[in-house]
Formats: structure tokens, C-alpha cells, sequence
């Protein structure tokens, strides 16, 4: 096994070389920088760039049956939390939540 090359066999002595005020180039400061484009307007965006983040708070024997009934019905927490919101929103007279499509291979 060979060891790796040091700076002097590659022709490199550090102490030939000077740093020098200022002789770097300078770099914009982020509140300078001018503003890019948002993600959300990004063809093909994920939706973690577009959404907006909920945590549900649940005690473990709760969390134990959601994770239970996901696994019998082929599906995910997030879906079934989704389709529970969706009655209450019809109870209201509201439209049901905004689909995506998932970025996940399917099951099965």
C-alpha cells in the first residue's frame, strides 16, 4: 500500500507561498444576493418545497393503532390523517384538501 504524495514531492513548499490582504475574491453577502426564484414556481417541485408542515401531538397506544390500521389498508398515516380532514372539511361545506402526487414507488 502506498502512502498518499506530500505537498513537497508534488513540488509545493508552503513556505514559498504568501497570503496577501485582500487578495481573495470577494463574496456577496446573502442579504445583497439578489432574491432566486421560489421553489413552489419551480416546474417539478417536491411538495416539502411547496407545503407547510403540521405536527399532530398523539399518545404512543394511539400513534400504535393509526400505524396498525395504515398497515391493514395498504396506506400511509399521512394519507389516512388526510381523508379524516377531508370529512370534517365536507361537514363544513368545504372543498376536500389538495392532492399530490407522490414521488414513492407504489406498495405491492
Amino acid at each position: 500500500m502506498s502512502k498518499r504524495p506530500f505537498l513537497g514531492s508534488i513540488g509545493l513548499d508552503l513556505d514559498d507561498i504568501e497570503a496577501k490582504p485582500a487578495s481573495g475574491q470577494k463574496v456577496t453577502a446573502f442579504h445583497e444576493q439578489a432574491p432566486t426564484q421560489p421553489p413552489q414556481d419551480k416546474p417539478g417541485a417536491y411538495v416539502k418545497d411547496k407545503a407547510v408542515n403540521m405536527t399532530v401531538y398523539l399518545l404512543p397506544h394511539d400513534h400504535k393503532r393509526l400505524k396498525q390500521l395504515a398497515v391493514e389498508h395498504d396506506t400511509t398515516i399521512q394519507a389516512l390523517v388526510m381523508d379524516g380532514l377531508d370529512v370534517i372539511l365536507k361537514d363544513n361545506g368545504q372543498e376536500p384538501l389538495t392532492r399530490w402526487k407522490t414521488r414513492r414507488k407504489p406498495r405491492g
